[in-house]
């Protein structure tokens, strides 16, 4: 019943189904190829077209001369078709245990329960647990409805806008107002948003770092963004924020001469009210100006004439935009360039034809006291609504193996621990 499939069948109907992302790629699989990760293509085809289908990609245990299997973001399949659903796992419980498997891991993209931008579960909204029940009844071990990050292979809450019967006007309109006001301020800074290639990694790879030391987590290597590249092709954007500092000095320029020129103008009219509040607004201006203008000319002496302020990864398999990874240099986060990014990179999602813009992994921790807070409220302030996937799951397909598996697991664990505290 279950068969491997050809590349090109397979992404064409991942690409053209809700759940499809890039996980579900063969592109996903030849990076993780390079890796250590076998790619495991198959599914189940009904009257010549495929029915459901999955990447699963095997890695080796050599003690043990097994495999563990995972789905990254699960089965490609209508999970509301019970038997379906139930000939499927047995057939690729099959597969795996035939192919050396040890266990099975998987984390289907499919919402638990509906939730608003503010997290809140929608009254009356829908509900997948009766899939998880059915997931158990198979014999899968559900992880539970985990909170923080670390927990799963990938993360259970993510934070998405919904492009489909939308506009630019419309987005915006949803928007909070702070964050339209962010976006208008960032047009006002000469912002450019360049996609690079190989030959500028380096400079991504760096506001990488940056951010990864300011907010406490492990950047990839530069070959792994190289690789990335390469295997995806025209499904994977990055993009660079920056100012074209020269250009922005002259238009400031500008614009403090204008200013000077409309003070003159102010100075000459009949002295009232009307023309005294007018010429405070405008030397308030030209401080603010005079200001940027110092900020600029000490920037362009330490940077340089191009400034690099922010930018970011994004996957456009499939049926969604995917900011994948996101980064900004902090002492320029005040021309709000994180803003300007996300916002052009939703505009192009809708001009292309995209029914979703995924801003991608938050935690399911809501109050202003929780750690990554600020995350959630940055992606909350554009109108991207929480959803709370079903979670991540575990079928083992050889008791014994899985046991010593989990003991050398923790063995290795302990002994990282401790050479990591001798450091």
């Amino acid at each position: 019943m279950i068969e491997k499939l050809n590349i090109n069948e397979f992404n064409e109907f991942t690409s053209n189904n809700m759940q499809g992302t890039f996980f579900q790629s063969s592109y996903w699989g030849d990076l993780k190829n390079v890796t250590g990760w076998q790619s495991h293509i198959v599914g189940i085809k009904e009257n010549g077209k495929i029915k459901g289908a999955s990447l699963l990609l095997a890695k080796k245990i050599p003690v043990l001369n097994r495999y563990i299997f995972y789905v990254p973001r699960g089965f490609i399949l209508d999970y509301n078709d019970t038997e379906f659903l139930k000939l499927y796992v047995e057939q690729i419980k099959k597969y795996v245990k035939k192919n050396k498997g040890i266990f099975i891991k998987i984390n289907p993209y499919l919402e638990y329960q509906e939730r608003d931008v503010n997290g809140n579960i929608v009254e009356d909204g829908y509900n997948n647990q009766k899939v998880i029940d059915e997931l158990i009844d198979l014999g899968f071990i559900h992880n539970g409805f985990t909170i923080t990050y670390g927990k799963d292979l990938e993360p259970r809450w993510i934070s998405v806008l919904d492009l489909q019967n939308q506009n630019e006007e419309s987005i915006l309109a949803n928007m909070r107002s702070t964050t339209r006001w962010a976006i208008n301020n960032s047009y006002k800074h000469g912002l450019k948003l360049v996609e690079i290639d190989d030959s500028r990694l380096e400079e991504f790879k760096k506001l990488m770092e940056h951010t990864g030391e300011r907010r406490g987590f492990i950047d990839r290597t530069i070959e792994y963004y190289r690789q990335m590249h390469k295997v995806f092709k025209n499904n994977i954007k990055i993009m660079l924020v920056e100012i074209d500092v020269d250009e922005y000095i002259s238009n400031l320029t500008n614009q403090r001469q204008q200013n000077l020129l409309s003070q003159v103008e102010a100075k000459s009219k009949p002295d009232s009210a009307k023309a005294k509040r007018m010429l405070k607004e405008l030397q308030s201006q030209l401080e603010s100006l005079e200001k940027r203008l110092d900020d600029l000319n000490n920037v362009k002496n330490k940077q340089g004439s191009n400034l690099v302020i922010a930018g970011g990864l994004f996957m456009t398999f499939g049926k969604q935009v995917v900011s994948l990874f996101g980064a900004s240099y902090k002492e320029y986060m005040k021309y709000n360039g994180q803003y300007f990014l996300n916002f052009k990179m939703i505009k192009y999602a809708l001009n292309n034809g995209y029914d979703k813009y995924n801003f991608y992994g938050i935690t399911g921790e809501f109050n202003e006291d929780s750690e990554n807070y600020g995350l959630f409220d940055f992606k909350r302030g554009f109108g991207a609504k929480v959803v709370e996937l079903i979670g991540e799951f575990t079928l083992i397909t050889r008791p014994l193996s899985y046991k010593m598996y989990n003991f050398m697991f923790a063995v290795y664990r302990k002994l990282k621990r401790i050479r990591g505290n001798k450091k």
